[in-house]
C-alpha cells in the first residue's frame, strides 16, 4: 500500500541505512593520517556516503511537515558534516555527529512524525490499542475481525441500541431514516458515511467474517483505517456520541 505514511517511512528507513554507511566510511576514514597515501581514497568515499545521505535527508525533509522536520538537530548535525567533511577536509571535526544522526536525530523525526499523522488523522486509540496483538504476530484476518467487533459493540453502546443489530441494518439505523441516531451530522455527511460503511460491510467485514479468506494486508489497513477514523468521529471512546 502505498500512502503517504508508507512513503515517509521508506525515506526514513532509506535515510537510516545511508546514515550507517556514513558510519562505516566515517570509520575508515579518521584511521588514516592527513598525510597517509589512502587517506583521499577513504576522504572520497565518506564524501559520497554523506551525499547519499543529505540526499536522504533533503528528500525526509520535503515530505514532512516543519514541525516534524524540526524533531531533533539533524540539519545542524548535517550542516557541520559538510563543512568538515567536504569543504575543510578534516572529517575528525565531525566527531560524534555522525552516531548522533544515526542514534537520535532520524528517529526524533520518526516519532514526531507517527505523533502528527495520528493527531491529524484522527486515529482511534481504542482501536490501536486492541489490534495491536493480532498485528504483532502478523493474524491479518483476526485484526480485521476484531475491528468490526470493536466497532459494532462501540456504536451499540454509544448509542444505546438493541445488541443484536449489525450489518446494514445497524447503519440503517444509525444514519438512514427521518429519525436517524446519529442527528448531530448534516443529512449529506449521514448519507455519505451509510453508502461508506454499508459497502464496507458488503465488501470485507462479510467475506472476512464468514470466509476463511487469505488475507490481504493492503485491504486490511484500509479498512481498519477506515473504521478508526469512523469511531473517532462518530463514537469517540468514553464519550457521548448519541443525540
Amino acid at each position: 500500500m502505498y500512502s503517504y505514511h508508507t512513503h515517509v517511512h521508506s525515506l526514513y528507513t532509506v535515510a537510516v541505512s545511508r546514515a550507517a554507511a556514513v558510519l562505516v566510511a566515517y570509520e575508515r576514514c579518521v584511521r588514516h593520517d592527513p598525510e597517509d597515501a589512502e587517506f583521499p581514497d577513504a576522504l572520497g568515499e565518506l564524501r559520497a556516503r554523506f551525499g547519499d545521505l543529505q540526499v536522504a535527508a533533503d528528500a525526509l525533509f520535503a515530505v514532512v511537515p516543519v514541525e516534524v522536520a524540526a524533531a531533533g538537530e539533524l540539519k545542524r548535525h548535517m550542516h557541520f558534516g559538510n563543512v568538515f567533511i567536504n569543504i575543510k577536509g578534516r572529517p575528525d571535526g565531525w566527531q560524534n555527529n555522525g552516531q548522533l544522526v544515526l542514534d537520535r536525530d532520524l528517529p526524533a523525526i520518526f516519532n514526531a512524525f507517527n505523533d502528527w499523522y495520528a493527531a491529524a488523522s484522527g486515529i482511534d486509540p481504542e482501536l490501536v490499542e486492541r489490534l495491536h496483538p493480532f498485528n504483532s504476530v502478523a493474524h491479518i484476518n483476526s485484526a480485521s475481525r476484531e475491528a468490526w467487533a470493536i466497532f459494532k459493540t462501540r456504536l451499540i453502546e454509544a448509542f444505546d441500541l438493541p445488541g443484536n443489530l449489525d450489518g446494514h441494518k445497524l447503519i440503517e439505523r444509525l444514519f438512514d431514516g427521518d429519525d436517524p441516531e446519529v442527528a448531530t451530522l448534516s443529512k449529506r455527511e449521514r448519507q455519505g458515511y451509510s453508502n461508506l460503511l454499508k459497502g464496507l460491510y458488503s465488501l470485507n467485514r462479510n467475506p472476512v467474517s464468514h470466509n476463511d479468506a487469505h488475507p490481504n494486508p493492503a485491504e486490511a489497513d484500509a479498512v481498519i483505517a477506515l473504521i478508526g477514523i469512523c469511531l473517532s468521529r462518530i463514537a469517540p471512546p468514553e464519550a457521548d456520541a448519541g443525540r
